[in-house]
């Protein structure tokens, strides 16, 4: 279920479900990963595709890995201290594991939707932060913050018939961008939203000497202009 297509208050009342179950905590033991494919998140009774399904895991949803089949094929994982099932490993990418953060790059990749590309960039960085993918996916979430501000401020305009700073800044439309740590500012010139680069200059901190840090620096420059 894609949450960008559903009514506006329906929109916003899964939202805040989803964070409340974000919230409830793991339990201790088990490796932390995170979901990356809902086209195979099924959380199930048994590590088979045909068993019972317990729930749909969202992207970006933290687990905790407490085993796996014979064949490698599902996890068994818990998703609170209260509910436990099998997934299909695929679905999940585990912390710290370079192979699993280059798997979310690519998955990344392959998103055309600019909230999307970003929650998973950010559950990437977050994520994998010793690995060379997390400059990639700060620098990604970025980039999907530049693009997604030139569409949430038409938004914001049409919703308020107006391009008035306050209005534009506490739209609606930037919720669940500011759910996720991305936020905007107001350019006074043009009228309109723009990212605060936000992502970049995480970047530049965490990540100096990375190849990624020089079109950081330059994004920023852009963005000041």
């Amino acid at each position: 279920m894609r949450l960008w297509h559903l009514p506006g208050a329906l929109c916003l009342a899964l939202i805040s479900v989803a964070a409340a179950a974000k919230e409830r905590p793991l339990p201790a033991s088990g490796a932390r990963a995170v979901v990356v494919d809902e086209r195979l998140s099924a959380l199930r009774e048994r590590p088979e595709v045909k068993a019972p399904l317990l729930q749909r895991l969202r992207r970006g949803r933290a687990v905790a890995v407490l085993g796996r089949d014979r064949a490698g094929q599902f996890l068994r994982v818990a998703v609170t201290r209260r509910t436990r099932g099998w997934v299909l490993a695929a679905a999940v990418a585990r912390a710290g594991r370079a192979d699993d953060a280059a798997r979310m790059l690519t998955l990344i990749g392959e998103t055309a939707d600019d909230y999307a590309r970003a929650r998973l960039s950010r559950a990437c960085a977050d994520e994998f932060r010793v690995t060379r993918a997390a400059p990639r996916a700060l620098l990604l979430l970025g980039e999907a913050a530049e693009r997604a501000a030139e569409r949430l401020s038409l938004a914001a305009r049409r919703r308020s018939g107006t391009a008035a700073r306050e209005y534009l800044l506490n739209d609606v439309g930037l919720d669940r961008y500011n759910r996720i740590g991305v936020t905007f500012d107001y350019d006074e010139g043009a009228g309109r939203l723009k990212y605060d680069g936000g992502a970049y200059r995480e970047l530049l901190r965490r990540y100096p000497r990375s190849p990624e840090a020089a079109e950081a620096r330059a994004r920023l420059v852009e963005i000041r202009d």
